[in-house]
């Protein structure tokens, strides 16, 4: 006659995060709660993406959880590497052209210049994840998207040893490096709650 809900052993909550495409009511909740806001900006334009992230940040300092700058954010997006660029395009087009969700529509230019879809070496996807903060502002938590268009297995498994071995590092240092002084690199630890 009860509900047994499991608690943390540590006594901390784990951090939540509020995941949205496209509904503001998601970015007001994660601010209301004072939890993140993960924006998977993969198929939207940038302006959508920093209006989303803008709105979360405003509210979340609204509803006295900090500055806007301490809201903490996780961004989307999706890559296909290879060491050589020109490569990298030639490899993916077939895949990007057929693919049930990019295929048919924009072409791959077009949809590389809208969205976070970065096709091009490692430093290519470092540069270009690096201009996301110019949307979003500072952000906590980058997620990359490969396995997707249909990509065989190894294709994947291939781009997964590029990106922690080449892209990754390099964005983690670069990221402390540019993250404003005051604003947590990681997302706080709630206070544990009784009752």
């Amino acid at each position: 006659g009860f509900t047994s809900t499991p608690r943390p052993l540590d006594g901390v909550p784990p951090f939540v995060w509020h995941g949205s495409i496209r509904s503001t009511e998601i970015a007001e909740q994660a601010a209301y709660y004072g939890d993140g806001f993960f924006h998977n900006n993969i198929f939207w334009p940038q302006e959508h993406t920093k209006r989303m992230v803008a709105r979360y940040r405003e509210r979340y300092a609204h509803y006295g959880h900090g500055a806007p700058e301490e809201a903490i954010v996780g961004l989307g997006g999706q890559v296909f590497m290879r060491r050589n660029a020109q490569d990298a395009v030639r490899e993916f087009r077939p895949y990007f052209d057929n693919a049930p969700v990019y295929g048919h529509g924009a072409s791959l230019e077009e949809y590389t210049a809208q969205t976070p879809l970065t096709v091009g070496s490692p430093q290519q996807v470092i540069e270009r994840t690096l201009t996301f903060r110019r949307t979003a502002g500072d952000y906590q938590r980058q997620l990359f998207l490969l396995d997707h268009a249909g990509l065989p297995l190894k294709t994947v498994l291939e781009q997964l040893d590029l990106l922690g071995e080449e892209v990754v590092p390099v964005l983690r240092e670069e990221f402390a490096a540019l993250r404003p002084a005051g604003v947590p690199e990681t997302a706080p630890p709630h206070p544990a709650t009784t009752g």
